[in-house]
């Protein structure tokens, strides 16, 4: 056993826009962030203040993840300090307001790694962060670095090595590489990185099914460079001390690979959909309350959304069909159709035959979008409640 905790440090290296790092190949990196694991060793502590921030909750226990159990008994000592008093009221301050700390999160990941200060990449910060809450996350990032700095954070992520290398092994071995390229020959877009950080200190409520995937993007001289931040996805049964752990949290290929795929072609629909939010405001009469009922249960709660992951998941299919997986993407259909009843697919599946036939006019999924878009306007309501009928039991 102690051959395979060499082998993993030795694999993974210290990197200057994170904590460790793993190369996949010239464009996919997984690794840590030492802003992200510090920020959620700080909630962590200040939730005891405020008592809740997302899936943090000050009187639920997270021995089923070793770092966020471990690292609070680390930290613990810090929690009435005069820095801890006042991040947990500019926590409190950004929870109130957005309800969520995913922006956060995207600002941590657009610096540099603690102790360093200032944006990742010199005059890139005020294009990816055009947000009122700039000032506020400023002074959070402020505190998060004198905490770094005072509870000597780089101590506890130093001696657990081989915990966070073990993680990055875990997911390593799932991720689907082929994909990366096949979406952006799909899309007829490129991206000159992708970035996945594991962040096995963010807290998530116990639960087989219990996980978190946050889509952020770091502003680069290059480009915007898609990051999918992840939460551990297996329940760990506790253990003591932390080196005693054999498994990391992440040996999840589902999940790994749902993250890691549907997450990403996010990155290539969400912003072209920003684009044209009036025109798709304009058919909200689609999202009829039959539609409703069937993909409310999966957080698909409007139609701007549920345009998105039609999407989306239509882009994964047909990505897996340029690919010839025939086998996945019926795996696909079942899915997306059946589990998280996006019944317009079969419909878009027929549309989109056009572009992927004529890519010589349409090089880029954007220069086609609008015409998808224009077929969606031509559905009525009484075609979308025929479609949830047709499609409602379509994975029995």
């Amino acid at each position: 056993m102690k051959r395979i905790i060499v082998i993993i440090l030795l694999s993974v290296q210290s990197f200057a826009y994170g904590q460790y790092h793993v190369n996949l190949n010239d464009k996919v990196v997984i690794g840590t962030h030492t802003n992200l694991e510090t920020y959620f060793f700080m909630e962590r502590l200040c939730v005891q203040h405020i008592n809740n921030f997302v899936f943090d909750l000050k009187d639920a226990s997270y021995s089923h993840q070793p770092i966020v159990d471990f690292a609070f008994k680390r930290f613990k000592p810090f929690v009435n300090t005069a820095l801890v008093t006042k991040t947990s009221a500019l926590l409190k301050r950004l929870r109130d307001s957005l309800y969520d700390n995913g922006p956060l999160l995207n600002y941590l990941v657009n610096q540099k790694a603690f102790p360093a200060s200032g944006p990742a990449f010199a005059g890139m910060m005020a294009e990816n962060n055009k947000l009122d809450n700039t000032k506020l996350f400023a002074e959070i990032t402020d505190s998060l670095r004198s905490f770094y700095v005072q509870a000597k954070v780089s101590g506890f992520l130093k001696e657990n090595a081989a915990f966070y290398g073990g993680a990055i092994k875990e997911v390593q071995k799932d991720v689907d590489l082929p994909a990366f390229a096949g979406l952006e020959k799909w899309f007829g877009q490129q991206f000159p990185q992708y970035r996945l950080y594991l962040c096995p200190s963010m807290p998530i409520t116990a639960g087989e099914d219990s996980y978190r995937g946050f889509g952020a993007r770091i502003a680069s001289p290059k480009g915007l460079i898609p990051v999918m931040i992840m939460s551990t996805d297996r329940v760990l049964p506790a253990q003591s001390p932390l080196t005693a752990y054999r498994h990391f949290g992440y040996d999840n290929p589902v999940i790994t690979q749902m993250l890691t795929k549907h997450e990403m072609a996010h990155t290539f629909v969400n912003p072209l959909l920003d684009k044209y939010a009036k025109e798709i405001a304009r058919d909200t009469a689609l999202f009829t309350r039959a539609l409703s009922a069937v993909q409310s249960p999966n957080y698909i709660n409007n139609w701007q959304i549920c345009v998105i992951e039609h999407l989306v998941r239509l882009s994964e299919i047909r990505v897996a069909v340029a690919m010839g997986d025939i086998k996945m993407a019926d795996k696909l259909r079942k899915i997306h159709i059946g589990e998280y009843k996006c019944i317009l697919l079969p419909l878009l599946e027929k549309h989109i035959i056009a572009y992927e036939r004529n890519r010589k006019s349409y090089p880029r999924f954007k220069a086609y979008l609008p015409e998808l878009l224009a077929y969606m306007h031509t559905l009525t309501p009484q075609v979308v409640n025929k479609q949830v009928e047709l499609y409602k039991n379509y994975a029995d």
